[in-house]
């Protein structure tokens, strides 16, 4: 095997994606979208929790109700005339929800399924037992019980038992960002690949190729390695980026104050070993399936599936399902050790697991792609 003929076919097909218009705009974007989906979630949850609420009421609210709104600042009372108005006025748009006081029972409509409709019932159910409460020590002290005696017996202090200090929020989006990055690597393997197969077969040129004296298995292995490599690199600099934009975000936005990103030495280490893993796996992936196809629309469609596996840890930690029992899915199992090494909660074991079956997995691939691309149908079907 000659390394020169090798490094040509790396050269050639590097030079290839960067002269191609459409594949170097793809390798540019994916990167970008980090920053753009750090900074707009954090734009949108500040949004979020500063805005106020209109809610609609057939009743005036006493003083120490209006006493209560504006302390939570968090919801405007609005009267109606009665429960057809404050339906029309919904229906309109004119108010998020509203509240219909019937004697002492008062009931909140508002639709849950909607982020507006949730906060409406949370933010309103606070003001109501708040009141509800502050009625209740009157009537204490009315007759002269001291209420603090009746609700304060006991202290209640809440300790949380994350490894980090991240709210489930901000943690969510977190997670989707390290999903992006991992989907960044297999997207760009899917891109390189596609072209440096099929589209080479479905062009003639990979018959022309193969006449110039050089070996399939040194043009297999070079077109192997320039997948890696752009995929590694594209990889590394979504990474890069994530840095900065997440210390940005977290000066620029309230709901990223906790926000906790590891930059130390060894989750640096980790994460480069990681993403490079990946990039070699993904090229791995994607050189088997796309061997098979004849054609460049049917290679892409061989290998969509493959960027959903990154997006099953995600599915996972929403669904609170241990991703423990998936630590032998490939790629998959990297985004999700990816994502504990970032937040500084390494579990070395895991570590093991994933990097040793992810090595395994290459090796087994590679060898499986050197007997595939010996074959003249997968050469020149």
């Amino acid at each position: 095997m000659k390394w020169n003929n090798i490094k040509t076919t790396i050269y050639k097909e590097l030079r290839g994606i960067i002269r191609d218009k459409k594949s170097l705009q793809k390798l540019i974007i994916y990167p970008l979208i980090i920053p753009i989906v750090i900074l707009l979630f954090g734009f949108i949850f500040d949004s979020m929790n500063e805005s106020k609420y209109m809610v609609g009421s057939n009743y005036e609210p006493t003083q120490e109700e209006k006493t209560i709104i504006k302390e939570l600042d968090n919801i405007e009372l609005k009267k109606y005339n009665n429960k057809k108005e404050l339906e029309e006025a919904y229906s309109n748009k004119e108010i998020d929800g509203y509240i219909i006081k019937e004697d002492n029972e008062y009931t909140i409509y508002a639709d849950d399924s909607q982020n507006s409709g949730a906060f409406v019932l949370s933010y309103a159910s606070t003001y109501l037992d708040t009141y509800n409460k502050l009625l209740g020590n009157k009537e204490l002290i009315k007759d002269g019980i001291n209420p603090t005696k009746v609700f304060n017996n006991i202290n209640i202090k809440v300790e949380s038992l994350t490894k980090d200090d991240t709210n489930m929020m901000t943690s969510m989006i977190f997670s989707l960002v390290i999903t992006y990055l991992i989907m960044i690597v297999v997207m760009v393997c899917v891109v390189v690949v596609t072209d440096a197969t099929s589209g080479e077969k479905e062009r003639g040129t990979l018959e022309t190729i193969l006449t110039f004296p050089i070996r399939s298995s040194e043009l297999v292995l070079g077109k192997y390695l320039a997948t890696s490599i752009l995929g590694f690199v594209v990889g590394l600099i979504s990474y890069v980026l994530s840095i900065p934009t997440v210390m940005i975000g977290r000066e620029l936005f309230k709901s990223y104050e906790d926000m906790v990103i590891s930059t130390s030495a060894e989750s640096v280490i980790l994460v480069v070993l990681v993403i490079f893993l990946t990039a070699l796996l993904s090229a791995g992936i994607c050189m088997a399936l796309a061997g098979k196809a004849k054609t460049y629309k049917e290679a892409q469609s061989s290998l969509q599936f493959i960027s959903l596996l990154p997006m099953i840890p995600y599915f996972l930690k929403m669904m609170e399902i241990d991703n423990s029992v998936f630590n032998l899915i490939p790629i998959a199992n990297c985004g999700s050790l990816l994502n504990d090494i970032i937040v500084n909660n390494i579990n070395y074991q895991s570590l093991l697991v994933i990097i040793g079956t992810t090595i395994i997995y290459t090796i087994a691939i590679l060898l499986y792609i050197s007997k595939q691309y010996k074959k003249e149908e997968t050469l020149f079907s």
